[in-house]
């Protein structure tokens, strides 16, 4: 169960519900019963059907979309495929990239039947990083998507050679410097409605940058 519900309820108004979802919950689950998932618990906070527009992992904390009417989920799909949609989310690092921009936009496609990857006959995939800041070996970073593949952000930062921190499947060997991968969404900026909607940093995201001495460029960058 979700304590904190309420307080996550970033946007609810004409049918569309934004969230800042908890990190180790998905968003939706195998079926509409199945607690262990965001989409369960605000159904039965609205008392009937509630969609999900977008997927973030269960790992990934921060901006999430839902729809009480099932109409709006092909609407604010539309909006979200958009390439002047704004979808941007902070990473925790390792390393310290020789760039400070970087455009990625290698294909991502099965390896084999259970992972996916860098595939030259994979779908087309397009990420923008932007490095903030940097200490002790690990780095703060901007990413921003403008297509929306699985698990995009963690493949290409991979690709890279900068996986996220507590990152499992893309990094060898796993990472366990912290509990869970460190991605947040933490704005999506809709210019077709005027809309935006952010969530700030995760807390053990924020405790575990101040610890490497990167508090500061989160600071510098969400201008706290």
């Amino acid at each position: 169960m979700i304590t904190d519900l309420e307080q996550r309820i970033i946007y609810e108004k004409d049918g569309l519900l934004v969230v800042d979802k908890p990190y180790d919950l998905p968003s939706t689950g195998r079926q509409l019963d199945d607690d262990d998932c965001l989409q369960y618990w605000l159904i039965q906070r609205h008392g009937s059907m509630v969609w999900a527009v977008h997927q973030l992992d269960a790992d990934t904390s921060g901006v999430n979309l839902f729809v009480t009417e099932k109409k709006l989920v092909k609407y604010y799909k539309g909006l979200l495929e958009q390439t002047q949609a704004d979808k941007q989310y902070l990473a925790l690092v390792h390393g310290i990239p020789t760039w400070g921009k970087c455009e990625e936009r290698s294909r991502i496609g099965k390896l084999d039947e259970r992972n996916l990857g860098i595939h030259p006959e994979g779908k087309t995939a397009h990420s923008q990083f932007e490095a903030l800041g940097s200490a002790n070996d690990f780095s703060l970073i901007k990413a921003k998507i403008f297509t929306g593949r699985t698990h995009q952000i963690r493949i290409h930062l991979s690709h890279l050679g900068h996986p996220l921190v507590g990152e499992e499947w893309y990094c060898d060997p796993p990472c366990t410097t912290h509990k869970r991968q460190a991605l947040h969404c933490y704005k999506i900026h809709l210019p077709q409605t005027g809309q935006t909607f952010m969530a700030s940093l995760a807390e053990d995201l924020k405790q575990w940058a101040q610890n490497q001495g990167l508090n500061k460029y989160i600071v510098a960058f969400l201008g706290l």
